[in-house]
């Protein structure tokens, strides 16, 4: 009985082949698994400075808006401070009128003032509200502006 010689080289070259090829397929992969977990952590890095910042500018918001609403209302307190004093100071005079002309003089004159004191403090208001909302708008403006062009880029 002859007996047959298995040739084992080629195979064992084959399997080395082989394993070498998976090894370098296997590192090669978790080279870019690092450094996508890398780029990855620095994306959320950069996303916790970015909500600190904005949280940030949203405090200074409201803090604008906190001094803005003191302001109007310091205004407003005044304007009604003021309008009281006119009523009682044309009340006085008109119950100290000698005639009925001159009640309604008196009248007439409150009504006009009244009414320019009236559109003067809604006109000094509106300009108030005005600068404030852009004033209070602003920082959360400019840090949403930074916060889209940061993640309006292209992660690479």
């Amino acid at each position: 009985m002859a007996t047959k010689t298995k040739s084992v080289k080629p195979e064992t070259t084959e399997m080395t082949t082989t394993t070498e090829t998976a090894t370098e397929t296997f590192k090669a992969t978790a080279e870019q698994v690092k450094g996508k977990m890398e780029q990855a952590l620095k994306t959320f890095e950069e996303a916790g400075s970015l909500s600190k910042d904005t949280y940030e500018a949203f405090v200074s918001s409201f803090n604008i808006t906190v001094k803005g609403v003191e302001s109007v209302t310091t205004e407003t307190a005044a304007y009604a401070k003021k309008a009281v004093e006119d009523l009682v100071a044309v009340s006085k005079a008109v119950v100290g009128a000698k005639s009925l002309r001159e009640v309604v003089d008196l009248q007439n004159d409150f009504t006009k003032s009244a009414f320019d004191a009236f559109l003067a403090y809604t006109n000094k208001v509106g300009e108030m509200t005005v600068t404030l909302t852009q004033s209070a708008v602003e920082p959360v403006s400019r840090q949403l502006g930074v916060a889209f062009k940061k993640f309006a880029t292209p992660v690479a």
